[in-house]
């Protein structure tokens, strides 16, 4: 099994703690995990991208073709979605990206993730909402060890575990 992924959006909507905490539950899980964070230059609002490659070998970090990209922002979109595998899907928060992806893949999906998180109770879940999301596309991964590593990942605010496991339940119950 090998699958490559890419999660892309604005500094502070969680891109970078979805794709830890997910390489983590994947390590967990018993695979060969790279992970490989870009910040952008600015102090805040800049551009966050992480490159996931969950395997069974010895794989490179850096992707080659996205079998799963979560975009968060428009420019995100722009930018990384020639990077698609003709047979992935392209994940895209519909709450912030109204234009029209020209990828050329299997599946495009658009979600208003923002929107569900404030459903669940917290505006700041919405990267939890996605990352529920992405755990249905990756069976591999157990749901209770993602579950888990969102549960460890908020144990210093044990008051914000039950919002964020709804929103990750949310997100994995969507069709």
């Amino acid at each position: 099994m090998k699958k490559e992924l890419l999660f892309s959006g604005i500094g502070g909507q969680g891109v970078i703690t979805l794709g830890e905490t997910l390489c983590d539950a994947a390590i967990k899980a018993g695979y060969n995990v790279t992970f490989v964070p870009f910040y952008g230059q600015e102090k805040r609002g800049g551009r966050t991208m992480c490159n996931i490659v969950i395997s069974d070998g010895i794989e490179s970090p850096i992707i080659s073709e996205a079998d799963i990209m979560l975009i968060f922002d428009e420019r995100s979109l722009g930018d990384y979605q020639a990077l698609m595998s003709p047979d992935g899907e392209l994940v895209i928060n519909s709450s912030m990206v109204t234009i029209e992806p020209s990828a050329e893949c299997k599946v495009i999906k658009k979600i208003p993730f923002n929107d569900i998180a404030v459903e669940v109770g917290n505006a700041k879940t919405a990267n939890v909402v996605a990352m529920g999301y992405i755990a249905k596309l990756l069976p591999e991964i157990p749901f209770e060890l993602i579950q888990a590593e969102v549960e460890k990942s908020f144990a210093k605010k044990p008051k914000l575990i039950p919002v964020n496991i709804e929103a990750l339940k949310r997100g994995y119950g969507l069709e």
